[in-house]
């Protein structure tokens, strides 16, 4: 009879030995092994299945090693083989996934699977589902398979099951969004709280996939891209630069979602809005003195779009950027001043109500009157009256 520390080595071995050949059989997708039923049996595995098809399994959070790792996979695989008992075969892979073989009429055990590891490891998997094959010898297809299904987690999130069979065509990214990139820097230089800073990353990420997904590289590339072209921006219209928390490429490659690296953009940029606001006080407050100069100088004939012009910003930014820094309006803030030279002319002038009105940009002397009233709260005659007295 056997010693027991002589059967747990013999079935340490036969597992090692189980883990070797499945490793292999899975990785050579070119090589028809006739006699693959033959080495299930002489490893004491199943060699029968109707149509076979794998499921990759991974835990859907970091390690803090390698070794961590492997201690970690070893475990799920023991614990999924003392579990089922349908003749399915598991395994560790090269990849760091743990590998069930079954049958396909058993593919309604998926869930069933995962819920038990989530149950018993209290921790989140994700799963990539194969399609069936018409013989063992030819797994290796639905591991590569399996496996492509685990990389779309990028786009379906953490602890989720995707079958192969379901993904999406991947659409290919002509060329960098230079022009979305200007628009989110331009909505990002506005932006008045987080909430804000993240719609506008979200919307970026949004068109850029309105045509369907892409390849992960390439919104690993276009992320890294955004990131330097926003920084640049920023560090091009700021006066004097404060510490910050620059960005890591190295990081933003380990992100394993698209979810993951949305918020990674978003509270890069948040952290950025500080260097953007320092350099920002002044020049704002230099932009917003020249605007209500020439609001003031030009009031007949100003308008946001003929301001703007003239402080080299777009309405939509200088409107913003005026609400921002003066609590008003650029229209409000006109009319203030429009009112305001209507009643130096009502005092000191002889013009006609009329004529006050055009002069101070009004063209319709019935609407003067009525924002005047609104204003004063008196018409521009009875005012003129009150005055002259």
């Amino acid at each position: 009879m056997l010693s027991e520390g002589l059967l747990f080595k013999e079935d340490v071995i036969l597992t090692w030995m189980r883990d070797r050949f499945l490793r292999n059989l899975v990785s050579n997708a070119n090589i028809a092994r006739p006699d693959v039923k033959e080495s299930f049996s002489r490893l004491q595995l199943n060699p029968y299945f109707t149509f076979p098809a794998l499921a990759l399994l991974e835990p859907a959070f970091c390690f803090h090693d390698e070794h961590e790792k492997i201690i970690y996979l070893e475990r799920m695989r023991d614990f999924l083989h003392k579990k089922i008992s349908d003749g399915s075969v598991v395994f560790v892979d090269e990849e760091g996934r743990v590998g069930w073989l079954f049958s396909w009429v058993s593919k309604e055990a998926i869930n069933a699977i995962q819920s038990m590891l989530k149950d018993y490891f209290q921790k989140p998997f994700n799963v990539g589902v194969g399609k069936p094959c018409s013989h063992l010898q030819y797994i290796a297809q639905s591991y590569r398979q399996a496996s492509a299904a685990l990389q779309h987690k990028f786009y379906r999130g953490t602890g989720k099951i995707i079958y192969y069979s379901e993904l999406d065509n991947y659409e290919s990214l002509l060329q960098y969004p230079s022009d979305k990139e200007k628009e989110l820097f331009d909505t990002y230089k506005a932006a008045e709280s987080e909430s804000e800073i993240a719609q506008c990353v979200l919307n970026f990420y949004e068109e850029m996939l309105r045509k369907g997904p892409i390849d992960t590289q390439n919104i690993y590339d276009t992320t890294v891209r955004l990131l330097v072209g926003v920084e640049k921006r920023v560090l091009a219209e700021a006066e004097n630069i404060i510490d910050y928390e620059r960005f890591d490429v190295v990081s933003i490659v380990k992100l394993a979602t698209l979810d993951e690296i949305k918020q990674y953009v978003i509270h890069f940029l948040i952290g950025l809005k500080d260097v953007l606001m320092h350099g920002q006080k002044e020049s704002h407050r230099s932009i917003i003195k020249k605007t209500i100069h020439h609001m003031e100088q030009e009031c007949q004939y100003a308008s946001l779009q003929s301001v703007a012009q003239k402080v080299y910003m777009t309405p939509t930014y200088l409107s913003l950027l005026f609400k921002m820094n003066t609590g008003k309006t650029f229209i409000e803030h006109l009319t203030d001043i429009r009112i305001d030279k209507a009643k130096d002319m009502l005092k000191s002038t002889h013009f006609k109500n009329y004529e006050v009105a055009e002069k101070v940009g009004y063209q319709d002397p019935r609407y003067f009157s009525q924002i005047f009233k609104k204003k004063v709260g008196l018409s521009p005659s009875e005012y003129r009256d009150s005055v002259g007295k």
